[in-house]
């Protein structure tokens, strides 16, 4: 069964890619397991909210982008602590 990704878990793969030095295009289309125009969609939309900028066919995260990267990372992190907690209550009380 396919899951389908929201637009933020793939913008958020999209950007893990190219922090972890995975900058071409066909990198990153395998990396975050799109097709090319789905990819370049999303890249365009990167680069015009600057988040991601293109040079010679290799995208680097801005300083926006790194920003925005590690605030998600800090909401995974935070979203597995509280996934703990309510499991947790959830042993004691039910």
């Amino acid at each position: 069964m396919k899951i389908k990704r929201t637009k933020k878990e793939i913008v958020t793969d999209i950007l893990e890619a190219i922090d972890n030095k995975t900058n071409r295009i066909s990198a990153i289309m395998r990396y975050v397991n799109l097709s090319s125009s789905v990819a370049k969609k999303y890249l365009k939309i990167l680069i015009q909210n600057g988040l991601v900028e293109e040079k010679n066919y290799e995208y680097t995260l801005t300083e926006k982008g790194k920003k925005v990267i590690e605030l998600l990372r800090e909401e995974w992190r935070l979203e597995f602590e509280l996934a703990i907690i309510l499991d947790d209550i959830k042993k004691m009380f039910f």
